[in-house]
């Protein structure tokens, strides 16, 4: 078992997380804590960390250490990012906190910073190509990314906390310092070519964007409490930017979804992500809940595990096996029998389904994970296993594609009314997509109930088409006895033909 912390100290925030990578190499959170220490606060006038920002600091991580000597944690990974790097006390708070709490604390430069930032939405986001901004309290850092791979970064030093006391925007600016905030932003960033016109998603790390998240999803009444890869359009964006820069700050604190602790920053941070969109010509933001600590432990990652490079080739894939590898008792026999099985009906009934590359996707998911349920009760674990995939740390899909793949899983005893009543994610598929999720639900558990013996007993399976009529042709190991996994398959006979149309006949050899 390994454990590991890692420190971000920010201009506006210090986080904390510790992280452990048990023997099998799965690794997990085991504790994640941020404060908003405004250690950035009065830099831009005195270019000097403020005592009260570095007591605030020293608090917490006073705290954090003694939750490593705790939880006996001995590898920490301490960075610092804009404020320490431009103050010109930062080298001396470094040589406090260290001699204060035994932590060291290296400060990274703005391209690592951007670097990181790449690291933690690449292997948690399945985007090739787009514009990365990370928005923090002094800095904001640019990255160009083409074909997954970074083609350009820049760190700009305009941050949430150095725009407000520039600008004085915290309270009920007027529009006179708004047009000059927003003028110096856009000069600022119109420095910055590679980003000029790009046409891609954007996609923001930050509190900010995270906060624009937030405030979308209260408004819009979106259910699903996940911010990271959650995508705002520009025409939502704007109605908010409006909202946030006309209100007085009194009113302003009542956005729904709005942090208090955020309240007094998010003009600035407003007017920077307003920009980017305009000079990249985006038409969305893709809000990331990963950047700098996932990139730092990605990159510590790839080193313990010997990988060529801190990424994953296949997202999707090494999230679902790290998840699985962190929970006890996990049947791979039984698994890898079903999505076998899953897969090699999607891929002979793909003429009457007419479904792609992307519902096969989803449909190996689902039955990669229809089991998970069991680790809370084995009784009614379909339902269970939906709603722990609807809310796993899975990457490689979207939000919705990740509750389409729960429901998947959830039906894979059949459809059940009963789980349509009880997930409060029932109404947000639409029509087309609860046809795509009964259908394939009903592959799964077809696949399923022929390995209801758990003995592996499908070799390969054959389809033969006549009129209405499907011929599957299931080929078994030398000697099996089929006859539990037939009768627990014809059960899926009236399902299959009332969501495909065709009567369905099994021929065991």
């Amino acid at each position: 078992m390994e454990k590991i912390a890692i420190i971000d100290l920010g201009s506006n925030s210090i986080r904390f997380v510790a992280l452990q990578i048990a023997d099998n190499g799965a690794y997990s959170f085991m504790y994640q804590e941020k404060e908003a220490i405004r250690l950035g606060h009065g830099l831009s006038e005195t270019q000097m960390l403020s005592e009260k920002g570095m007591e605030r600091a020293m608090t917490c991580l006073k705290v954090y250490k003694h939750m490593m000597d705790v939880g006996h944690i001995e590898h920490c990974i301490a960075v610092a990012t804009a404020a320490v790097r431009n103050a010109s006390n930062g080298d001396d708070f470094l040589k406090r906190i260290n001699k204060e709490t035994g932590i060291t604390m290296n400060v990274i430069t703005g391209e690592r910073e951007a670097y990181l930032g790449y690291l933690g939405v690449i292997n948690t986001i399945n985007v090739r190509d787009f514009v990365l901004f990370d928005l923090g309290g002094a800095s904001v850092e640019l990255t160009l990314v083409r074909n997954g791979e970074i083609k350009k970064s820049v760190s700009v030093p305009i941050g949430a906390v150095t725009l407000t006391e520039k600008f004085n925007t915290s309270g009920d600016p007027d529009p006179d310092a708004l047009e000059a905030c927003q003028k110096y932003v856009g000069n600022q960033l119109e420095e910055v070519s590679f980003i000029t016109d790009a046409g891609l998603p954007l996609i923001g790390i930050g509190g900010t964007a995270r906060n624009f998240a937030k405030m979308d999803q209260r408004i819009t009444g979106y259910d699903l409490s996940k911010i990271h890869n959650y995508i705002l359009s520009y025409d939502n964006f704007e109605n908010l930017f409006i909202e946030i820069t006309t209100r007085t700050a009194v009113n302003r604190k009542k956005i729904p979804g709005l942090s208090s602790d955020r309240s007094d920053l998010i003009i600035a941070g407003a007017l920077v992500i307003d920009t980017l969109f305009s000079l990249t010509r985006s038409q969305e933001l893709i809000v990331s809940g990963c950047g700098l600590r996932e990139g730092l432990f990605f990159e510590y990652y790839a080193a313990y595990a010997n990988m060529e490079k801190p990424r994953f080739d296949d997202i999707l894939e090494q999230s679902i096996s790290n998840f699985l590898k962190a929970l006890p008792n996990t049947n791979y026999q039984h698994i890898q029998q079903v999505e076998r099985v899953a897969a090699m009906l999607f891929d002979q009934l793909q003429p009457l389904h007419g479904y792609g590359p992307k519902e096969r996707r989803l449909l190996v998911t689902a039955a990669r994970l229809h089991d998970v349920g069991k680790i809370i009760n084995y009784y009614d674990h379909a339902r269970h296993s939906a709603f722990i995939i609807g809310h796993a740390p899975i990457y490689g899909l979207t939000q919705m594609e990740q509750i389409d793949a729960s429901f998947i899983a959830g039906f894979h005893h059949g459809i059940s009314r009963k789980i349509m009543r009880s997930y409060r994610y029932a109404h947000m598929p639409s029509e087309e997509e609860w046809t795509m999720i009964r259908r394939l639900s009903t592959l799964l558990a077809l696949a399923e109930a022929s390995d209801l013996t758990y003995e592996q007993l499908v070799d390969n399976i054959e389809v033969a088409h006549a009129e209405n009529v499907i011929v599957l042709i299931l080929t078994v190991t030398p000697g099996a006895t089929y006859n539990a996994a037939d009768y627990e398959m014809k059960q899926l006979l009236s399902q299959f033909k009332k969501e495909f149309g065709a009567s369905l006949l099994l021929v065991w050899k």
